[in-house]
């Protein structure tokens, strides 16, 4: 398929790259002309293992191109993802003027119908109202969009390994076929029918990668009560590792037995410095989670 990514930071660059390397055609812009520039000169501005190669090697295969011209990659994409950032306001919202500038976008440049897909982590509803956004803005141009959310996992450092690997891909649709383009999206990944550059094409054996069809609104929810139960455990580990340092208990051996327990696991139960960042930035009083990615700080290092 021919793909669109419109914001080349963390996630949109992991998210172009990947479904490059899994064989898709994929054009991606940002208003950053100086990033854009980068790119088409083979420089990558993050730093994230696998990355780099990729990026070289969808090049040289003809799968990945960049343009600063938005229009022209809205025009160019049978389905369009949008990675733009969605910063906390100063009341703690999240602010959403770049996912209505995108959807502006969108209806003003499209010549075709589209499939538009929500990555950015936004509050829930959000698809909703892109939707009628998108609507509003083309009420004039005969043409329908269909809106999609689709929700990133990906952790910093092993980005590129969690997209070809993830546990699960959750895609919110309102109607089959959209929920048949997202199949098609992520048909490679699901068949594991690319060379992986993560294991240079000799995977290891494991399960099969289950894709997740629910409503726009579950998609949106599914990443921030992911993120929040996380937080919960990280929380909830540090509260014991007090109560060990008053009664003379030893927070590691606590919580190992604890995580020994399927039902718990042993994961995001190591007392530390808590946790940051832009995933796990706090939790706003409507109950979402903002930002877009967390870093928890254990015993021992970043995780």
């Amino acid at each position: 398929m021919h793909l669109s990514v419109v914001g080349c930071g963390y996630v949109g660059l992991v998210t172009g790259a990947c479904l490059a390397e899994a064989g898709h055609d994929v054009v991606c812009t940002d208003i950053d002309e100086k990033r854009i520039a980068q790119l088409q000169a083979g420089e990558v501005p993050i730093y994230e293992h696998h990355l780099d190669k990729i990026l070289e090697s969808a090049l040289k295969a003809g799968k990945i191109s960049y343009t600063s011209d938005a229009g022209d990659a809205i025009r160019r994409g049978d389905a369009i993802f949008i990675c733009v950032g969605t910063p906390p306001k100063e009341n703690g919202d999240a602010d959403l003027s770049a996912i209505d500038h995108v959807a502006r976008q969108i209806a003003t440049e499209a010549r075709s119908s589209k499939l538009v897909i929500e990555k950015s982590t936004v509050p829930a509803r959000t698809g909703l109202e892109l939707r009628r956004a998108l609507t509003a803005y083309s009420r004039n141009s005969g043409l329908t969009f269909r809106v999609a959310s689709n929700p990133e996992f990906l952790r910093e450092g092993t980005a590129v390994s969690d997209f070809f690997h993830p546990d699960r891909i959750v895609v919110g649709v309102e109607d089959e076929n959209s929920a048949r383009d997202m199949r098609e999206i992520y048909r490679p990944i699901l068949e594991r029918s690319f060379r992986c550059p993560v294991h240079n094409g000799t995977c290891p054996a494991g399960s099969a990668v289950d894709l997740l069809i629910t409503t726009i609104n579950s998609a949106e929810l599914i990443k921030h009560a992911s993120n929040s139960f996380l937080a919960l455990k990280i929380s909830y580990a540090n509260v014991i590792a007090d109560l060990c340092e008053k009664i003379g208990a030893n927070v590691e051996e606590v919580t190992r037995a604890m995580g020994l327990d399927p039902r718990i696991g042993t994961q995001f139960l190591r007392a530390g410095l808590g946790f940051g960042g832009f995933c796990f930035a706090g939790i706003h009083p409507s109950g979402w989670i903002r930002g877009r990615r967390f870093r928890h700080l254990e015993s021992g290092g970043a995780g």
